[in-house]
């Protein structure tokens, strides 16, 4: 007896629920066969390329074909799942809508194949400056929405901000400077999906309105109650690894005293602690750092470390930039957030763990005394 062909056919849907395609699936009948495990095999087989398939069109029905990230259907599905954990649980969650400004004028005067330079190029650049957690989706022609979970608006402003500056700062071969507006809005317990957006579409229309290039975020509900702030970074604590050691023990000591004192800070901002409990931990931090950077200058001199002249001017601007920023945030300039991504990323992360590393090679370990 010949074999039967027969055709499985599975609808595929998008998250609205639409169908956008069909699974073909050809398999073969042998009713007269009596070996099961044939057909077992083959019914395997089947489960398999049809996983495969649905896999294959899922990513068809979420993805943006050009960029890579999320469509609109998908980051609007993820962002109803964030008001949805804001709802029942207090999560809190941003989002950041973001347009490229004059960007008609881009396929205007370089061409189509230029725009889709830009609108790759800037995903590359957001996905970079954001965290593993926050998504992307492009939200139609130029526009694109960020959204941020367990995020209030000074980590969402600060991340948007690092965007627009690496943006305006990224050179498009052969095309001119690309900037972008943001509009930033946090999720509301009263909010909808469709409030949430229209806020940060609000929040972009201001910011456009003000000349674009810029960020601007909504204005907080002054009957709200005001709770200390929270603070999301790359960061879960600051801990010392010993491999971060130079082997000389003042600056080893010194470094892991900074660590230590940097991860008090993070873990008072974890733990919503009012402003004027974190202020003196952070003067604290700084005067640490500047005694650091005076010991640390005296031992490069000590071993005459041919850089010294470069690295001591580093650390100048480092002081001069922390100095003021302390000062923004103590007069309520300057959000939490973005005082510490600078102590954090900056002075420990980049400086310590990059700068210094570069001097380690000329130390020797002082003798014990």
């Amino acid at each position: 007896m010949t074999k039967a062909r027969a055709t499985l056919r599975f609808p595929c849907k998008d998250a609205d629920g639409a169908v956008i395609g069909v699974a073909h699936l050809g398999i073969r009948i042998d009713p007269a066969t009596a070996d099961r495990e044939d057909h077992l095999g083959g019914a395997l087989q089947t489960i398999v390329q049809l996983k495969q398939s649905i896999e294959e069109l899922t990513k068809k029905a979420t993805t943006d074909p050009l960029t890579g990230e999320w469509n609109r259907a998908r980051i609007e599905e993820f962002a109803h799942q964030e008001l949805l954990r804001h709802t029942r649980y207090g999560h809190p969650a941003t989002l950041i809508f973001v347009d490229l400004d004059h960007f008609k004028s881009i396929n205007d005067d370089f061409g189509h194949a230029s725009g889709d330079v830009v609108l790759k190029g800037f995903c590359q650049i957001a996905r970079k400056c954001i965290r593993a957690t926050d998504m992307i989706g492009r939200w139609g022609g130029e526009e694109f929405v960020i959204v941020l979970p367990n995020s209030g608006l000074s980590v969402a402003r600060m991340l948007a901000e690092r965007i627009r500056k690496a943006l305006a700062e990224f050179h498009f071969e052969s095309l001119r400077p690309v900037t972008a507006s943001f509009g930033v809005a946090d999720c509301k317990a009263s909010d909808n999906l469709e409030q949430w957006v229209s806020r940060a579409d609000q929040a972009l229309y201001r910011a456009k309105s003000l000349g674009r290039n810029r960020v601007v975020t909504t204005t907080a509900d002054p009957a709200a109650p005001q709770q200390g702030e929270k603070i999301e970074t790359g960061f879960v604590r600051l801990h010392w690894r010993d491999f971060y050691a130079s082997g000389h023990d003042v600056i080893d000591r010194e470094h892991r005293n900074l660590f230590d004192l940097a991860d008090a800070v993070l873990a008072a901002a974890l733990g919503e602690k009012p402003t004027d409990d974190i202020l003196p931990m952070i003067d604290s931090l700084l005067n640490e750092v500047v005694l650091h950077f005076r010991d640390e200058e005296a031992i490069l001199s000590e071993i005459g470390y041919p850089e010294r002249t470069e690295h001591v001017g580093i650390h100048k601007a480092l002081v001069a930039k922390a100095l003021q920023m302390a000062k923004k945030f103590s007069k309520g300039k300057l959000s939490l957030a973005e005082l510490f991504d600078f102590l954090a990323n900056e002075v420990i992360a980049r400086h310590m763990l990059t700068e210094d590393r570069k001097f380690f090679p000329f130390l020797t370990k002082p003798a014990e005394s």
